[in-house]
C-alpha cells in the first residue's frame, strides 16, 4: 500500500512538467507571431522606402536631364508648356503616392522622410498644381491635406 502513494506522487509531477512545457511551447507560439508580425511591417516599411526612393530618383534625374522641366513655363511655347505639364503631374503622381503610403500612424518614420519631399515639390511645383484642371486629376482627401499642409508658397499662382 505504501508504494500507492509514491506512483501517485511522481504522476502528479510529471502532469506538473507537462502542463508547464504545453504553456511554455504556448507562450513560444504567442511570441513567434508576434515577432512574425512585426517583422512583416517592418520588411513592409522597408519595400515602402525603397520604392519610393526610387521613383523619385528616376523623377531626379529626369529633371537633371532637362532642367527646364523643374520650372512653372513662363514662355507661351505649347511644347515646352505640355512638357513641363507631364513632368509636373509624374511629381504630384508621386507625391500623391506618398501621402498614401504615409497613412496610418504606424507610418511616423515614413512621414519623417517623406514628407520634406512633399514641401519641396509643393514648392516647385504648386502652380501647376493649383489649375483647377490639374487638381481634379487627384483624390479629395489628397488635395485637402496639401491645401491644410503645404500652404500655396506666395510666389506660386496658377496660370493665366
Amino acid at each position: 500500500m505504501a508504494a500507492l502513494p509514491v506512483a501517485a506522487e511522481v504522476m502528479s509531477t510529471w502532469d506538473k512538467a507537462a502542463v508547464i512545457a504545453d504553456s511554455a511551447a504556448a507562450l513560444g507560439i504567442v511570441l513567434t507571431l508576434f515577432y512574425s508580425i512585426w517583422s512583416f511591417r517592418t520588411t513592409l516599411r522597408d519595400s515602402y522606402y525603397a520604392e519610393l526612393d526610387r521613383v523619385y530618383f528616376d523623377l531626379l534625374q529626369i529633371g537633371l536631364e532637362h532642367p527646364e522641366l523643374l520650372d512653372f513655363p513662363t514662355r507661351p511655347d505649347p511644347s515646352k508648356a505640355r512638357e513641363y505639364d507631364m513632368y509636373a503631374f509624374m511629381v504630384w503622381n508621386f507625391v500623391e503616392t506618398v501621402f498614401d503610403r504615409c497613412q496610418g500612424w504606424t507610418k511616423r518614420r515614413l512621414r519623417e522622410t517623406w514628407y520634406p519631399v512633399i514641401a519641396a515639390e509643393n514648392a516647385r511645383h504648386r502652380a501647376w498644381f493649383n489649375v483647377p484642371e490639374n487638381r481634379r486629376k487627384f483624390k479629395e482627401p489628397f488635395r485637402r491635406f496639401i491645401d491644410a499642409h503645404y500652404p500655396t508658397p506666395p510666389a506660386a499662382s496658377p496660370r493665366p
